[in-house]
């Protein structure tokens, strides 16, 4: 007669086979909110981004140093639970039938590496109505000034009144991009298949899951322009120079330069015949060809 097998040996082995898995489906993926957010460290519950205001700039040296006292803003971005999680039947592993499971490991870990996306962008299609430091709509027609005399726009058109998709330009040349991804805790595969465990014994599963903390935010509106009017040439100009015209409270330019359009499936084709066009139809050479990249978001 053939051994019996040791099925808490096989439970071990299994399971760190399955955390290879995932670990191979993480490594695969390739998300896209990098490309919008900065990723940036969370050590609490809440973290608090109350220095976010005007940029900071260099300026000539005369007379002693004139020191700018960050505003303190209310505005803290509070880490969400997320998780995965799936059950292995005990008989599966009685009756060496498990390893078929290993696929669903390695979609696990793909789908962990990319869910910041839904979120991160997500969020940049609230902007509209989402909240930033300043207590208005990250986009918005009527950002406050440092000094609260006037009043700054990083919208085109019409947000209450336009009903097409919108899109999006965004400067992410710098250390802080428009976006951040705050994470808490990365992705970590766990499992339960201790056999005396009481929800292993009264279902008769062992169970496998990804736990994980963060959540998306913004930081500078001024790194941003957004529109719900037509993508077409001229609405596209208007946002590149409303975004690079921009300056700060002392009149200052705040270099601002455009490096990506953001926009929904449905504006792909839009969003490419503007950019990725050498020739107009006119026969003349297309002055916003590469002008920016594209990304075509699906969660958008």
């Amino acid at each position: 007669m053939p051994a019996p097998i040791d099925i808490s040996k096989v439970v071990v082995e299994s399971s760190t086979a399955f955390s290879g898995r995932f670990d191979i489906g993480m490594s695969g993926a390739k998300p896209d909110y990098p490309a919008v957010a900065t990723v940036l460290p969370s050590s609490k519950g809440a973290t608090g981004y109350g220095w976010l205001g005007d940029f900071p700039r260099l300026k000539e040296w005369i007379g002693s140093r004139q020191l700018k006292n960050l505003k303190k803003h209310g505005y803290n971005i509070v880490n969400k639970m997320f998780e995965s999680s799936v059950a292995i039947p005990r008989v599966d592993y009685e009756d060496n039938d498990y390893g078929r499971y290993g696929i669903i490991f390695e979609e696990m870990g793909h789908d962990a590496k990319m869910f910041p996306d839904e979120y991160v962008f997500g969020l940049l299609k609230e902007g509209f109505t989402e909240l930033c430091y300043d207590g208005q709509p990250f986009f918005d027609a009527e950002h406050p000034s440092e000094d609260g005399v006037s009043t700054f726009s990083n919208v085109v058109g019409d947000p209450s009144t336009d009903t097409g998709p919108a899109w999006f330009m965004l400067d992410t040349s710098r250390p802080l991009k428009p976006l951040v991804w705050q994470e808490r805790l990365v992705p970590e595969f766990q499992s339960v298949t201790d056999a005396s465990d009481y929800n292993v014994f009264t279902t008769d599963n062992y169970a496998f899951g990804t736990r994980a903390r963060g959540n998306a935010g913004f930081t500078f509106w001024q790194m941003a322009c957004a529109s719900k009017a037509a993508l077409t040439e001229a609405n596209f100009e208007a946002m590149i120079n409303k975004m690079m015209e921009q300056k700060n409270s002392e009149g200052k330019s705040l270099k601002i330069k455009p490096t990506i359009l953001v926009v929904p499936v449905a504006l792909r084709s839009a969003a490419e015949k503007i950019i990725l066009r050498k020739t107009l139809d006119n026969g003349e050479d297309n002055t916003n060809y590469k002008a920016v990249d594209i990304l075509v978001s699906q969660d958008l």
